[in-house]
C-alpha cells in the first residue's frame, strides 16, 4: 500500500469527493488555492513531486475509471456520461477513454471488464478496474484445474474483495463471482435483489450490534430456508450447505469441499480467515488440511497477518477450522430450474421489507425506529471511553452501508425493469417509482455518511458522531428513510397484484 504525506493524501480525497462534480469549479486554480490554502502551483508541484503524477492529467484518469464504471452500472448512453464528467463532446470522451482504457466505451460497455471500488491509498477508497479473470465458460478447464493426489486447485475464480463489482456485501459479490467462473454473466445488483438481501434492514433494541446487517438475518430467525440458500433457489441453481454444529467434524467439512471442488465447482465458506463473512474456497493441499481462495480479510493486519499467498494472489491457509467464526461451508451447483419471476422476486421484498420484532431484533421498516431513537440518545454518547464511542460508530456505519449498497443495488435493478421495451405503461410507472424511492435512500444514505465526513477522513467520523447537531441530522435522515422504505413497500405490494 501506498503511502503518502498528510496534505498528498487529503488532496487524493478531495479529487475523489469531487471528481463525479459536473461543475468543474471544483478543480479551479483559485478554489483549489481556496481549499488547500497554498497556491495553485505549489499544489500542482507538491502533487507532482510526492506522486508522480500530473495533477491535470490524475484528475482526468479518475474522471475515466468512474465513467468506466457507469459505463458498467447504468444505462445512461455514452455521451450523457461524457458530460457529466465534463467533457465537450463523444469524440474527445472517446479518445480519452481509449487513451487510458485500449478500448473505446462502447467495446468496454460489451465485453463489461471487472470495475469497482477499492483502496487507492491508506483510508481513500475509490473507482477502477479491479484483477482480470478470464470465465470459465471461455477457456478449457483442464487448463484452468490443476489436480493430484491430495491436491485440487481451481484457477481463475475471480477475485473478491470490497467493492468488487461495485458492492459491498460478501455473500452477493461471492455468489456473482462463483457464477461467473461457471460460465454466468450475472449482474452484482440482480443477484443481491434476487436474494432478498438487497431489501433487508435489523436493528438490536438491546445493544449496538455488530451483526444488525449481516446478510443471515435477512428472513426469519431459524427459517427452514436461509437467505444462503434461499439465494441460490431464486437463481435456480443448485445448493448444498453444511453447517458446523456440536456433531460436525473437520473432515466432514474436508470431505464436503473435496466432493465439489474435484468436480469443477468453487466453494463458499463463512470465516476461514477473520470473521464469517462469506469467501471462496477454491482449492485444497494436504489433502483438504490446507485451503486455499479468496477472502476478504486475507490482507487485513489483523486477521491476516500470518496467512501464506499462492502466486496466483489465493489465500493458503492451514489453521481454518481452529478458526470458531468458520460456520459453515456451502455450494453453487449447476442449474436446475429456472431462475425466480420478477412477481416471486417482488414477494420475497415484502417479505424481508415488512415490519416485524423477531427475537431482540426489529427487522424490516420496523428497524428505523429503533435506528434513530439509537442515535438521538445523548446518554449514548457521553462516555469518554473511545472504544464505545467507535462501536457506536461502527454500527451506524454499517447501518447506512446497509442501505446504501442494497437500496442502491435495488434502484439499478427496477430502473432496468422500467426500460424493457415490453414492459407495459402501468408496470413500467410502477418499477420506475420503485427505482426513484430506492435511489432516494440510497442518496439520503450517501449523505448520512458525508454528514460525519468521508472515507478519507476516518479519524473524525468518532468525533463527528458525538457531536448532537450531527447527530440530530443523521437522526432526521434515517426518518426521510424510513418513510421511502414503507413507501416502496406500498408501491411492490401494489406490483405484486399488478404481476
Amino acid at each position: 500500500m501506498v503511502s503518502y504525506p498528510l496534505h498528498t493524501k487529503a488532496i487524493l480525497g478531495y479529487i475523489e469527493a469531487n471528481v463525479k462534480n459536473r461543475n468543474c469549479e471544483s478543480f479551479e486554480n483559485k478554489n483549489l488555492e481556496q481549499k488547500f490554502c497554498y497556491s495553485y502551483a505549489h499544489i500542482r508541484d507538491f502533487f507532482k513531486n510526492n506522486t508522480g503524477f500530473s495533477l491535470g492529467k490524475y484528475i482526468r484518469s479518475r474522471k475515466i475509471s468512474y465513467s468506466a464504471f457507469e459505463l458498467l452500472h447504468t444505462n445512461k448512453s455514452v455521451m450523457e456520461i461524457a458530460l457529466d464528467y465534463g467533457f465537450a463532446n463523444h469524440e474527445s470522451f472517446t479518445r480519452a477513454f481509449f487513451k487510458q482504457i485500449g478500448k473505446t466505451p462502447r467495446d468496454f460497455r460489451k465485453e463489461r471488464p471487472r470495475v469497482g471500488k477499492f483502496e487507492l491509498v491508506n483510508g481513500i477508497y475509490g473507482i477502477g478496474l479491479l484483477s482480470q479473470t478470464e470465465k470459465r465458460s471461455i477457456s478449457n478447464m483442464t487448463k484452468q484445474n490443476f489436480q493430484n493426489d491430495g491436491c485440487t486447485v481451481l484457477y481463475g475464480v475471480p477475485k473478491i474483495e470490497w467493492g468488487t463489482y461495485g458492492g459491498c456485501t460478501p455473500y452477493p459479490i461471492c455468489l456473482t463471482a462463483c457464477a461467473e467462473y461457471l460460465g454466468e454473466d450475472l449482474n452484482y445488483a440482480d443477484v443481491f435483489v434476487t436474494t432478498g438481501g438487497a431489501f433487508r434492514f435489523t436493528w438490536n433494541e438491546t445493544c449496538w450490534d455488530m451483526s444488525n446487517v449481516d446478510i443471515y438475518h435477512t428472513f426469519t430467525e431459524g427459517a427452514s430456508e436461509t437467505v444462503y440458500s434461499y439465494a441460490a433457489k431464486a437463481l435456480g441453481r443448485k445448493f448444498e450447505i453444511l453447517d458446523r454444529t456440536q456433531a460436525t467434524t473437520k473432515q466432514d467439512f474436508i470431505n464436503f469441499v473435496k466432493q465439489h471442488l474435484d468436480k469443477g465447482h468453487p466453494c463458499m465458506a463463512q470465516g476461514i480467515i477473520g470473521p464469517p463473512e462469506v469467501c471462496i474456497i477454491t482449492g485444497y493441499k494436504d489433502n483438504g488440511n490446507i485451503m486455499m481462495g479468496w477472502n476478504f480479510f486475507q490482507s487485513d493486519p489483523m486477521f491476516g497477518a500470518n496467512v501464506q499467498f499462492d502466486d496466483c494472489g489465493y489465500f493458503v491457509c492451514d489453521n481454518w477450522w481452529e478458526n470458531t467464526d468458520t460456520q459453515s461451508v456451502m455450494c453453487l451447483g449447476e442449474s436446475v430450474n429456472e431462475p425466480y419471476s420478477t412477481k416471486q422476486i417482488v414477494q420475497t421484498a415484502i417479505l424481508v421489507m415488512t415490519g416485524r420484532k423477531d427475537g431482540d431484533y426489529y427487522k424490516g421498516v420496523s428497524g428505523f425506529e429503533y435506528w434513530a431513537k439509537k442515535i438521538l440518545d445523548d446518554s449514548e454518547f457521553n462516555s469518554e471511553n473511545e472504544a464505545l464511542i467507535f462501536e457506536r460508530l461502527s454500527c451506524h456505519d454499517d447501518a447506512t452501508v446497509c442501505i446504501k449498497d442494497g437500496r442502491g443495488a435495488a434502484a439499478e435493478y427496477f430502473k432496468s425493469l422500467s426500460q424493457k421495451e415490453n414492459c407495459n405503461v402501468e408496470l413500467s410507472g410502477k418499477y420506475k417509482l420503485l427505482a426513484d424511492t430506492f435511489e432516494k435512500e440510497k442518496q439520503l444514505a450517501e449523505t448520512m455518511w458525508s454528514l460525519l465526513s468521508g472515507w478519507e477522513n476516518m479519524e473524525d467520523r468518532p468525533k463527528n458522531l458525538v457531536n448532537k447537531e450531527i447527530r440530530q441530522k443523521a437522526g432526521e435522515y434515517i426518518k426521510q428513510i424510513e418513510v421511502l422504505d414503507k413507501k416502496a413497500l406500498a408501491t411492490l405490494i401494489e406490483l405484486s397484484n399488478l404481476l
